[in-house]
């Protein structure tokens, strides 16, 4: 039986980076589907890149869409970034 859940994702650097790691693993549990997303702040692009990653090509592309947003955070150099993630 499949389990059809919503999902509202809060903001916050670390949040967000973390909430990366749950939806990865959730995009291995075969018996949940993510009926809705949203989000607020790093919630809001982790929302996003998912739901364009299922849009595209399920699983595995909502994976490589998020693994592909958190590479282009993790790659700002950007001190004046440092104030926002905090």
């Amino acid at each position: 039986m499949i389990k059809r859940i919503n999902l509202a994702l809060q903001g916050g650097g670390a949040h967000g980076a973390f909430t990366w790691g749950v939806l990865d693993r959730l995009l291995d549990e075969p018996r949940v589907e993510i009926a809705a997303i949203s989000g607020i702040s790093s919630g809001a692009p982790n929302a996003a890149a998912f739901e364009v990653g299922i849009i595209k090509g399920g699983a595995q592309a909502a994976r490589e869409t998020l693994d592909s947003l958190w590479g282009q955070v993790g790659a700002i150099n950007d001190p004046r970034f440092a104030d926002w993630v905090a």
